[in-house]
């Protein structure tokens, strides 16, 4: 039955996206999508459960991009570490600790002294472009790094992508 209305739906999107393919948008810049959300975790089998919410991409990338700068404004100290690691590190990268390093959760993460972590401060200087691809934003930047350890600042490129986990954009590793 499920099967059934996933296909249906399909066919609906697909049957509305190739009838606007005709139309030209007087706003080329301004996309306009919609997200639709299924669950199979509704008690009635018969009732279809289907969210459809407005999709704002400029807003997204907008919060992508200020989250990204507040993980990069962060100095070294003790409650910049915690909150780099409840508020910034993605699941995926908090495994990667746990596992090369032992840390499994943030006051752990306090303990280990992870100086080398925060050895950068990196600044954005320009904006290139921001790309959502499903749960992830790749945003290119133009950056101002200075090595805290070295006393050195270097001018580069980077490409930060930013996961969206738990309604917030965390870092991806």
């Amino acid at each position: 039955m499920k099967k059934n209305i996933f296909i249906i739906l399909l066919i609906i999107i697909s049957i509305f996206s190739c009838s606007k393919k005709g139309e030209v948008d007087s706003n080329k810049n301004t996309k306009k999508k919609v997200e639709i959300i299924l669950s199979d975790d509704n008690e009635d089998n018969n009732k279809e459960n289907i969210e459809i919410r407005d999709y704002n991409e400029d807003e997204l990338k907008e919060n992508a991009l200020n989250s990204l700068k507040e993980f990069l404004s962060l100095t070294y100290t003790p409650e910049n570490v915690y909150k780099a690691y409840d508020d910034f590190y993605s699941s995926d990268y908090k495994k990667i600790l746990k596992t090369t390093r032992g840390i499994s959760d943030a006051e752990s993460y306090v303990n280990s002294n992870p100086f080398l972590d925060f050895e950068f401060e990196t600044t954005i200087n320009k904006v290139h472009s921001i790309t959502i691809d499903g749960k992830k934003a790749y945003i290119d930047v133009d950056t101002t790094v200075y090595d805290r350890d070295t006393a050195n600042t270097t001018k580069s490129k980077q490409t930060f992508i930013m996961e969206y986990e738990n309604n917030k954009w965390v870092i991806s590793y």
